[in-house]
């Protein structure tokens, strides 16, 4: 049974707020390349919002009925979202990936075997975020790591080529380590660990902006304000920056658009106010041309002295079986090689491909896979899936992102994080979808 659990949340909106004040904006702060036209396209995805009770474009805080009337959303307090970490339960996660695998669920190759989990830290005991690790296997290079807020990076043989490598030499803050595929290793450096003072935040939204993602996006809008107030009084004051990604699929208004990333939170509220759903047509989405310019488009600081965040928001996989440029292992390989973090939050028609697909990225970059809890059609989890009700703790979504935060921000100096008070009540009852 799965031990670890965490309450993490739609979004990770909590981030917005977090000291956006003192940042210095690049010169192409703005929608690079021009901001997207949000005409609905007609054709597929108008279709497959009227089918999904989304409200059509322009009435971002409503909601469609049966009927065909508009009523409010629901508060976003109502929403629930649970997570579980693959990467505590790691024996569990490769038994789930076989399982699914052998019952006919595809997606792209995605070797986890033989996972190598190493931890940095300093003299003190505390981590070393930002620490290059750089992997040698028969006296070459194989790959570079970088470690994240808590001190820890993976290495993933099967992603580098390595898969069934007798062994690997590690080298970190000068000093070296030999592992073995499946090692779990520490590496001490002559310095002290942690980090003083305010530390930079550059948080990405990957959407998925296709017709049936229209419900999420607008709830997404309503969450800023919030969670603002608690994200700010945070320990650590974090100086933060905000973007986002959108992507739809080939034949739609466009497959990518990017929103760089700025400290100017009321500019990133009014691009994101601006998003419309529509477009998709078959089930998978563009997901891999998506991660891929969330990761290589934004004006992204130096990973030595950054947290790194993207929250990848979706209800379907990608196409699996379409050639791309860059597909998401390669993305989750170049996470990694930055020490950033990819949280796939599965919405509500997510499968067990989609589920599949979010574990992998989840795992791949040590982050948690999320998913919505609430309606009569239970978590957004696929049929196949190992994750029980017992394996998770449910609470509202600004709860659970104003979490995902303060761990984040603690982890950089080993401490618990301090989470403040939610100010209101949650409904006890979720709402229907």
């Amino acid at each position: 049974m799965r031990k670890q659990v965490l309450w993490v949340g739609a979004l990770g909106v909590a981030l917005f707020a977090a000291g956006c004040g003192g940042t210095e904006e690049p010169a192409s702060a703005g929608w690079i390349g021009g901001e997207p036209s949000w005409e609905a396209g007609g054709g597929a995805g108008g279709d497959e919002m009227a089918e999904s009770g989304v409200a059509a474009p322009g009435v971002a805080a409503d909601r469609a009925t049966g009927s065909g009337e508009i009523a409010p959303a629901p508060p976003v307090e109502g929403l629930r979202a649970g997570s579980v970490d693959d990467n505590a339960d790691y024996a569990g996660f490769l038994e789930y990936l076989d399982r699914i695998s052998s019952a006919g669920v595809v997606t792209r190759d995605f070797d986890a075997a033989g996972r190598v989990l190493v931890r940095v830290v300093g003299s003190d005991g505390l981590p070393l975020p930002g620490e290059v690790i750089e992997v040698r296997a028969g006296g070459e290079v194989v790959g570079s790591l970088r470690t994240t807020a808590d001190g820890t990076a993976r290495f993933w043989p099967g992603l580098y080529g390595q898969a069934g490598a007798d062994g690997f030499e590690l080298t970190a803050a000068g000093e070296t380590a030999s592992a073995a595929a499946g090692d779990e290793v520490t590496m001490t450096a002559n310095r002290s660990g942690g980090r003083q003072g305010p530390m930079a935040v550059d948080v990405m939204f990957l959407l998925d902006s296709t017709g049936s993602m229209g419900d999420e996006i607008d709830r997404l809008k309503q969450t800023i304000d919030s969670v603002a107030g608690r994200v700010a009084e945070l320990e650590g004051s974090p100086d933060a920056r905000f973007g986002m990604s959108l992507y739809r699929d080939e034949g739609d208004e466009f497959v990518t658009s990017t929103y760089d990333l700025t400290g100017d939170l009321a500019a990133f509220r009014s691009a994101l106010d601006a998003v419309r759903a529509d477009g998709g047509g078959d089930y998978p989405e563009a997901m891999d041309e998506g991660l891929a310019d969330a990761l290589a488009e934004p004006s992204w600081r130096d990973p030595a002295h950054t947290v790194q965040l993207v929250f990848l928001v979706a209800d379907a996989p990608p196409q699996v079986g379409r050639q791309v440029q860059q597909a998401y292992p390669a993305s989750v390989v170049d996470a990694i090689g930055r020490g950033a973090k990819i949280f796939p939050i599965a919405s509500s028609e997510s499968d067990d491909q989609a589920e599949a697909v979010f574990r992998q990225v989840a795992a791949g970059t040590g982050s948690r896979f999320v998913f919505l809890s609430y309606g009569a059609g239970g978590a957004a989890t696929g049929e196949g899936s190992d994750i029980t009700t017992t394996d998770y703790e449910e609470l509202s979504l600004d709860d659970l992102v104003v979490r995902l935060v303060a761990e984040e921000l603690a982890a950089l100096n080993g401490q618990e994080p301090v989470v403040p008070t939610r100010p209101t009540t949650a409904p006890s009852t979720p709402p229907d979808q």
